[in-house]
């Protein structure tokens, strides 16, 4: 009976799957390190402003990754090699335009007094070294490697936060922001050099004397637009509350509230990791059979249910005894705060699974709306409550517009399964939404 566990323990999906939670746990605890360390050694108002700096850089992110790996994961998953590297040179010239855009966008920003210098600075060194780290980790994820996948990751968001703590605690005079921006920014360095090591064995060779398609990136961009505008939708689910705390309660208020969300986006990156390694195996089960598909889904939902039910259980029931513990009592009076987000993190956690499902019937649009409906309904509940309810108001505003998009999604999931079993049914072709026709 041992040496059964044993191998079926050894079995490479069993340590591949147990090393990515690993990471992405070691990650997860770096992410809620450094909101304690931020909590500790800056003053809340401080910690608003890193609140808004975050915001800004995921919308400078989403700026110049154009959500093109949308189209680009359907284009990679059947690619030889030979054509991923093309793919890979061909994303990264976009990605450059689109830097010198941002760039030129943020120097108008400094002359206009909205940004200093020095924040524009950090703010384009760390979206560049984010950016490439990010679409390499989705290429590793891709090509089924997901162990260097969140190494990258793990490098990126993880490593640097606990080599910064140690240098806090031990030399008081780096307890300032630019400390962690400089340490942020290196983390980022180290996992673009990582994945450049990784991805050297690929047959780059083959792209002496070849210029960028621009015809397929121009392609890729009228596919990727409606993942674009509802990633847009997402973001400001996820981060338009901030800056309305920021205009009704203060500078300080948001500081409180911003160590929560961050600990908050930190439990939807864990799923996210699990949501990644799926979306490969629920592509081919929808292209395969009706009953792939299906099979596909239910593994995943019960991989995701499972890990977003345990890390809220786990982190509602320790938050207040941790900050307790670690003398944060003014986050800890708060707490109700971090509570009243946890369903909405949960459900938007959960929704990767309809979202997929709908993604992969290429069903663009639909995923597009609900994004755009979600979003609306987060602004709309933000105006109305904050002013009121403070930062509870925007935890509440958070959850009602999650459950709102899972409920959505989970409605459209459901129209395409049916869908999928009647094209399968009937031998049916492919309609122009779904893959390779989405526009």
């Amino acid at each position: 009976m041992r040496s059964f566990l044993v191998k079926r323990l050894k079995r490479p999906v069993i340590v591949a799957a147990a090393s990515v939670l690993i990471l992405r746990g070691l990650t997860l605890a770096s992410r809620f390190l450094l909101s304690l360390l931020l909590a500790r050694m800056l003053l809340p108002e401080e910690f608003g402003e890193y609140g808004l700096f975050t915001a800004i850089l995921a919308y400078a992110l989403l700026g110049m990754g154009l959500e093109f790996y949308s189209y680009m994961y359907r284009e990679m998953v059947p690619a030889p090699p030979e054509r991923r590297v093309q793919i890979i040179a061909d994303e990264m010239a976009l990605g450059a335009v689109s830097f010198v855009a941002i760039a030129f966008l943020a120097g108008f920003a400094v002359l206009g007094g909205l940004l200093s210098v020095s924040s524009t600075l950090w703010l384009l060194l760390i979206l560049a070294t984010d950016h490439v780290s990010l679409e390499a980790t989705r290429f590793l994820v891709i090509s089924s490697r997901p162990i260097k996948a969140y190494m990258t990751v793990f490098l990126r968001g993880g490593v640097w936060v606990y080599v910064l703590a140690a240098l806090m605690y031990f030399v008081p005079s780096t307890r300032t922001l630019e400390t962690v921006l400089i340490a942020w920014a290196l983390g980022g360095l180290s996992a673009v050099v990582f994945a450049a090591v990784v991805m050297s064995n690929l047959p780059w060779s083959g792209l002496k004397g070849r210029s960028t398609d621009w015809a397929w990136v121009r392609n890729g961009l009228r596919v990727a637009r409606p993942f674009m505008i509802a990633s847009a939708g997402a973001q400001l689910l996820t981060y338009v509350d901030r800056f309305i705390i920021d205009h009704f309660q203060g500078r300080e208020t948001l500081g409180l509230y911003t160590f929560y969300s961050t600990i908050a986006i930190g439990l939807l990156s864990l799923g996210a990791s699990v949501s990644h390694q799926y979306l490969p195996k629920v592509i081919e089960g929808y292209n395969e059979s009706p009953q792939a598909y299906r099979a596909s889904l239910r593994t995943f939902f019960v991989a995701l249910s499972g890990v977003m039910a345990a890390v809220v259980a786990i982190s509602g029931l320790a938050m207040k005894p941790l900050l307790s513990l670690a003398g944060l009592d003014a986050y800890a009076a708060s707490v109700s705060v971090f509570w009243l987000m946890l369903p909405g993190v949960l459900l938007r956690g959960i929704a990767d699974v309809p979202s997929y499902a709908v993604y992969s019937a290429g069903d663009d649009k639909s995923l597009l709306y609900c994004n755009i409906a979600s979003a609306a309904v987060s602004i709309a509940l933000n105006f109305l409550l904050i002013p009121t309810l403070g930062i509870h108001g925007a935890a509440l505003s958070s959850t009602v517009a999650s459950a709102s998009l899972f409920c959505g999604l989970w409605y459209l999931a459901r129209r395409r399964i049916s869908s999928n079993d009647t094209r399968h049914a009937t031998g049916g072709s492919r309609t122009a939404e779904e893959p390779g026709g989405a526009s």
